[in-house]
């Protein structure tokens, strides 16, 4: 193909993909025009927009109770909680939509999670060297829009897609050896650190260990600026935040997947969720401690199991933190693909189906009134925890093969 024919190739793509974006807008504009709500991506709006517009603290009872307002109708009580939540740092991802009217803001904010989530399992692909057909392709990128997590995130406006796509562009990067990237992508993720609590410290692990001091020396300087810039500017923030965090259980039913199982047997449950949280945790640390150094296989297998398990024990999770565990998915599948070839297609087709229909089934089965079941918080991380154990011998194995090919290439 003649420079000019690829020029006007990339030209036109570029345009309809523009008009896409427009469109898709326009039609979320109308959306959240017709069908108010978006009651996670609110409370963070307007944090920012009093902040940017008004000078009011983002933790600040004024914000908790304009929330209020604008979901209910009415001013309700600050212990009801809709509070600004988050970090400081997460500002800077709300503050450009804190300036935008909020119909507009959220028509905008909804967009960039459609976009995000195709990306986000496109990022899987390439992590886990999974070559699927086209048409397999597109089959998985309207899933990662569809399925629950994934729509149930972009209507209520939940800022774990924008995390979790931090998360595995982190880890991209670390896999191209773009360490100072990958360490400001790893220090933005604690814009919601109860995602990225566990594979923060595992990278940092993995990384002294393979002495990839660039994305140590990136992480932490970014991390320092991040915090130094916000306490400039809210030099209270942090035990502001702490303040809402702790209130944040007075006002929620559900702690973490592992603490759902435990309430099976309600007279034991505080023990069976403190021995289960423990023995996750003990056996993640065991896994970064085999995950060798400077082995991108291992390393991305212990990575995603470390985000399936952060799901599974972390205090308080929500069932949209869930789209983090896309690029695990991808795992899941590549590994069938290396071994089996076009025939795994099938099979991939199915776990789609099942995992897309299943969940929404499961939904419409538990729903009760528009609060989603404790049932909706198990399927998910503990079939891809049982995913990954199931190729962890075969992810390894290949890690090796791949080794002893570099090291000793075959002569034809």
């Amino acid at each position: 193909m003649r420079s000019k024919e690829r020029s006007w190739l990339r030209t036109s793509v570029v345009v309809v993909l523009v008009v896409l974006t427009v469109a898709l807008t326009i039609a979320n504009y109308r959306f959240a025009l017709q069908a108010p709500g978006g009651n996670d991506f609110l409370p963070r709006w307007v944090g920012a927009h009093l902040w940017l517009t008004e000078g009011v603290n983002p933790y600040d009872s004024r914000v908790s109770l304009a929330a209020q307002e604008m979901i209910y109708g009415r001013r309700l009580d600050r212990s009801v909680g809709e509070d600004f939540l988050y970090p400081l740092p997460a500002m800077l991802f709300f503050a450009p939509f804190g300036l935008l009217p909020y119909p507009l803001a959220r028509a905008l904010w909804m967009t960039l999670l459609e976009i995000t989530l195709p990306v986000l399992a496109l990022i899987g692909v390439r992590l886990t060297r999974w070559k699927p057909s086209p048409a397999l392709l597109a089959a998985l990128l309207l899933f990662s829009v569809l399925w629950y997590h994934g729509l149930r995130s972009v209507v209520v406006g939940q800022f774990a897609v924008v995390e979790a796509l931090l998360m595995a562009a982190a880890l991209l990067a670390i896999q191209r050896r773009e360490d100072f990237l990958a360490g400001i992508l790893l220090a933005l993720s604690v814009a919601k650190p109860q995602m990225a609590f566990l594979l923060i410290p595992f990278v940092v692990v993995w990384a002294g260990g393979s002495r990839r001091w660039v994305l140590i020396a990136s992480a932490i300087v970014s991390f320092a600026v991040l915090i130094g810039v916000s306490l400039l500017l809210v030099p209270a923030w942090p035990l502001l935040w702490l303040r809402q965090v702790a209130d944040y259980p007075a006002y929620t039913d559900l702690g973490s997947p592992v603490s759902i199982l435990a309430g099976i047997i309600p007279s034991a449950s505080q023990w069976i969720t403190i021995v289960l949280t423990g023995l996750l945790v003990l056996y993640v640390l065991w896994e970064w401690a085999v995950a060798t150094p400077n082995d991108d296989r291992k390393f991305q297998w212990a990575a995603q199991l470390t985000i399936v398990i952060t799901n599974l024990v972390a205090f308080r999770t929500a069932t949209t933190n869930y789209v983090v565990l896309l690029p695990a998915l991808c795992l899941i599948f590549a590994i069938p693909s290396e071994r089996i070839g076009k025939r795994s297609a099938l099979g991939v087709v199915v776990a789609l189906l099942l995992l897309g229909v299943g969940l929404w089934g499961l939904f419409l089965a538990t729903v009760e009134g528009n609060a989603e079941s404790a049932a909706m918080y198990l399927p998910v991380p503990i079939l891809m925890l049982v995913g990954l154990w199931w190729i962890r011998w075969w992810a390894r194995r290949e890690s090796r093969l791949l080794l002893e090919h570099a090291t000793h290439p075959r002569v034809s």
